[in-house]
């Protein structure tokens, strides 16, 4: 069953904003190099350019657990990027793709 996660960051200035963005190109580039199936868009807010939604779509739990693990061992933001976040999370009921 497919999840899907959703996070809403507030980042302190548009400089962070970017250095963020930056991190995430890095990560596709870095998995995709690895052989490490991800499915992540990347939304930067038009108004206030400081705020940034990342969803993430994972085939199961298995393969969630997967890509949090490859993460946390080799991608390492600065700290100084700390960010307000909101997470949303849940099972897919209804897909595009049905």
């Amino acid at each position: 069953m497919c999840i899907v996660r959703v996070y809403v960051r507030t980042f302190q200035n548009e400089e962070h904003t970017d250095l963020f963005l930056l991190f995430c190109q890095k990560i596709k580039k870095e998995c995709f190099s690895n052989d490490i199936k991800i499915n992540l868009t990347v939304l930067q807010n038009e108004i206030n350019k400081s705020q940034v939604t990342s969803i993430w779509k994972y085939e199961d739990e298995k393969h969630l657990k997967t890509v949090r693990t490859y993460l946390a061992k080799h991608v390492k933001m600065p700290n100084s990027l700390s960010s307000k976040e909101i997470v949303y999370s849940g099972e897919v009921i209804i897909d595009p793709s049905d």
